[in-house]
Formats: C-alpha cells, sequence, structure tokens
C-alpha cells in the first residue's frame, strides 16, 4: 500500500530536515535489520486494516466489480478473519523487536481509526461524507506522526499540514469509481450524498490549497505533485470527466511517492519491482491490466 509508506517516509524526511542543525549523534542511524522489521510491521499493519475493509465493502466491492477474491467470495471471511488475527499479532511482536516499542501506540491509533471506527458500527465513518474526511485527515497525521516518532522528533504542524489536505482530497476522490455500488448498498460516501462535479471540484480546491501551501514551505516535494496534478483534475471538473478525476489522482500519489523516493532510493526501487511484478501477476494470473493509470 504505496500511499500509506509514502506519508510514513514524509513524517521521518520532513523530522530530519527539520532538524537538520541538530548534532548528527542525536539522530539514530537505523541499520538494515530494523528496517526490515519496522516494514515487516508496518506491513502487517496495513494489511490487517485493508482485509477489514474488504470483509465490511465485499457486498458494494461486488456490485462496483473490483476484488473479486473477496467480493467473489474466492476466500471466505473465515479465512480473512484468521489473517486479520495473524497480522494483528505480528505487528506489535515486529515494533518490539525492531526496539521500536514507543511506535505501538500511534500503530494500534492507526488501526482503531482506518480498522475499526472506519469501518464498523456503531461509528462506521465511512458511511459519512465528514466522517470519511476526518478519517482521512487523522489517518494520515497518525501516519506521518509514526515516520516521525523513528527518528525520535517531534515536526511543525505547518510543514505536514499540505500533505494532510493532500491525503483527504485523495481519499474523496478515490470515492468517484465506487459510486453505483457504493449507493446500491445505502452508503454516504462524499460522492454519493454531493455527486461526481462537486466531488472533483473538492479535489480541486484541496489541490490548490496543497500547491499553494507546498509552495509557502519552499517544499517542493508535495508543491510538485499538486501543481502536475491540477491542471488535469482542472479539465476533470470543467467537464465532469470522472476518468481524467482517476487519473488525476493517480498521478498525484505516484509522483509524491517519487518525490520522496528521491530522499529514498531503496523506495523508488521497490516501486519498480513492485509495478513490473504486479503487471506480470495480474495478466497472467487474472488476465488483468493492473496497475494503470488509465483505469
Amino acid at each position: 500500500m504505496f500511499p500509506l509508506f509514502t506519508m510514513v517516509l514524509i513524517g521521518h524526511h520532513i523530522a530530519l530536515v527539520s532538524n537538520s542543525g541538530l548534532d548528527s549523534g542525536f539522530i539514530p542511524c537505523l541499520g538494515w535489520e530494523r528496517w526490515v522489521l519496522l516494514i515487516f510491521a508496518l506491513c502487517s499493519c496495513f494489511g490487517l486494516v485493508y482485509v477489514l475493509n474488504q470483509i465490511r465493502d465485499r457486498k458494494s466491492d461486488s456490485d462496483n466489480g473490483k476484488l473479486f477474491l473477496i467480493a467473489g467470495k474466492t476466500l471466505s471471511c473465515k479465512h480473512l478473519i484468521i489473517e486479520a488475527v495473524i497480522l494483528a499479532l505480528l505487528f506489535p511482536i515486529a515494533l518490539l523487536l525492531a526496539g521500536f516499542g514507543n511506535l505501538i501506540i500511534w500503530i494500534l491509533l492507526m488501526f482503531l481509526f482506518a480498522g475499526i471506527l472506519y469501518n464498523f458500527t456503531p461509528f462506521e465513518l465511512q458511511n459519512n461524507p465528514v466522517g470519511g474526511l476526518i478519517a482521512g485527515v487523522i489517518g494520515a497525521w497518525l501516519l506521518i506522526k509514526s515516520g516521525s516518532m523513528i527518528v525520535g522528533i517531534s515536526i511543525n504542524w505547518q510543514m505536514y499540514s499540505p500533505y494532510l489536505i493532500a491525503f483527504s482530497s485523495a481519499c474523496i476522490l478515490t470515492s468517484l469509481l465506487d459510486k453505483k455500488g457504493d449507493e446500491a448498498n445505502g452508503k454516504r460516501t462524499f460522492t454519493v450524498v454531493f455527486g461526481e462535479r462537486k466531488t472533483i471540484l473538492i479535489g480541486l480546491v484541496g489541490l490548490i490549497i496543497t500547491a499553494a501551501w507546498g509552495i509557502y514551505n519552499k517544499d517542493w516535494i508535495i508543491a510538485v505533485p499538486a501543481i502536475i496534478s491540477t491542471p488535469i483534475l482542472f479539465w476533470a471538473w470543467h467537464h465532469n470527466d470522472i476518468t481524467k478525476a482517476v487519473i488525476a489522482n493517480k498521478t498525484a500519489i505516484f509522483s509524491l511517492s517519487v518525490a520522496i523516493g528521491l530522499f529514498y532510493p531503496v523506495y523508488l526501487i521497490v516501486i519498480v519491482l513492485y509495478y513490473y511484478f504486479a503487471r506480470w501477476y495480474y495478466a497472467h494470473r487474472l488476465g488483468l491490466r493492473y496497475p494503470s493509470f488509465w483505469s
């Protein structure tokens, strides 16, 4: 789940840059073993949240024609629950082994908001446009906070706020493709309540604010992806073109990952390897063209 890892790395990077004047001995240098365990822990947590979301959304995903291994009942809820339990046990163990016990509280909060409060009653934040927006903001903040806690340094809200706006805008735009199934299942997502055109407009306003704030902060990691994606999203809003809006959203997410990857070259290598492996796997195993910018 690259967007989530991107936000964690952004928090880590902002913490380093914001405190570049400190004595270098104050900032811990992680060995590769600790990084591997940390990544494993984050993968387990993100996977857990993903599985819970798919358990909750299997009916609407079926109506939207996506994630058919779960929605199409190739995998049963029993299998998914077993996997969720295993992942729930793995991520705190991996964090402790990596020496990041201080991260457990933040990861648990992330799981609480994204895994429980977002998906299940009585809160079910995904079923409310304001609740979904709040979940996006809080989720982004927890991801960035986790990244800064790897360094053990707090960061200024003015530096990470553009990323919260960008992440929330991306979450809003993601609901565009799911409108049909969500509406059929009685969900009240942003797009269902406000319609495609207003959803695109809100996403566009969010990108413009992100670009302006990034320029003000002289933070080109967030400013450039927002600037690149804004004209595409403006075209989508002007022509009420959902396909172009999805392309703009994917462009923003991808370019932000590449931008932070320039400071973490291994991350770029992982993205490239994943892309070509996923294209091969989905084509040969499932007959799909995925990942793709165009759908």
